[in-house]
């Protein structure tokens, strides 16, 4: 795997983060960005249980772009590390999720400067709390014209570990729902189990369904870009299907952009 380590500045903090790409003689024109975001840009590009786009898309001649999320890997401080360590610091006003969306326009700033990600079609992939980050991400950054968010966080007055630090009534604010608008012209991908008491089964298919309502209004009648399975798995975890299902997916929108 070809990658290359640079920084960048995210709201004034510094970031490293990882591109890796494809063999250069699969490079065109046609070459998208994947933003593939795990616990740790590792995470991402070598653990066989978390990088499942990344070789896929490096095949097809696609780049991709990681970075560690906020108080993960090598950016632990001092609220600690974890849901826990966003729970603490979100409530002590230092926004974790702000935070992730200045490092994903400063990542991909990096990456434009590079020739990369320049013809529009930039897509991304996550599970769980990098899902909801991805979303966040591409509510606010219209070059992301796409996310994969599997078991993703919809709610965080749902996740245990994220409210023993900050107390339920302090998520209401940071519900994906609220996004809809800004993600109704974006390829969204949800996948989650029927009985995910981690992320909540419910809370997913509700902005799945919120999303829909929304798509329909502002799209053509013959066009609707999200998709939503509730699949028969137990637990929180994706199985390896549904991660395959989702790269596919989104290799497919990098042909439609």
């Amino acid at each position: 795997m070809n990658t290359e380590e640079f920084t960048v500045q995210g709201d004034g903090a510094t970031l490293k983060c990882t591109l890796a790409s494809p063999e250069p003689s699969l490079i065109s024109a046609e070459s998208s960005l994947l933003m593939n975001i795990s616990a740790t840009a590792h995470h991402a590009l070598h653990d066989p249980g978390q990088n499942h786009p990344t070789q896929p898309f490096l095949d097809a001649g696609h780049y991709v772009i990681t970075f560690d999320l906020p108080h993960h890997g090598e950016r632990v401080g001092e609220y600690g590390e974890s849901t826990l360590a966003w729970g603490k610091a979100y409530l002590a006003g230092d926004d974790p999720f702000e935070q992730f969306i200045a490092d994903g326009k400063a990542a991909l700033d990096a990456c434009i400067e590079r020739g990369i990600g320049t013809n529009g079609k930039i897509v991304s992939y996550g599970v769980s709390r990098a899902g909801y980050c991805l979303l966040r991400l591409a509510a606010s950054d219209p070059r992301v014209r796409a996310v994969a968010g599997l078991s993703p966080v919809t709610d965080w007055a749902v996740p245990e570990e994220f409210t023993r630090s900050c107390p339920q009534t302090h998520t209401w604010p940071l519900r994906i729902d609220r996004w809809v608008e800004a993600l109704a012209d974006r390829y969204v991908y949800l996948s989650i189990g029927a009985q995910d008491d981690v992320v909540g089964t419910e809370a997913c298919v509700r902005f799945a369904m919120k999303l829909n309502q929304q798509q329909r209004r502002a799209l053509p009648a013959d066009m609707l870009l999200n998709q939503l399975h509730v699949v028969n798995s137990p637990g929180h975890s994706p199985g390896r299907f549904w991660r395959h299902d989702a790269t596919r997916f989104l290799l497919e929108c990098c042909e439609r952009l």
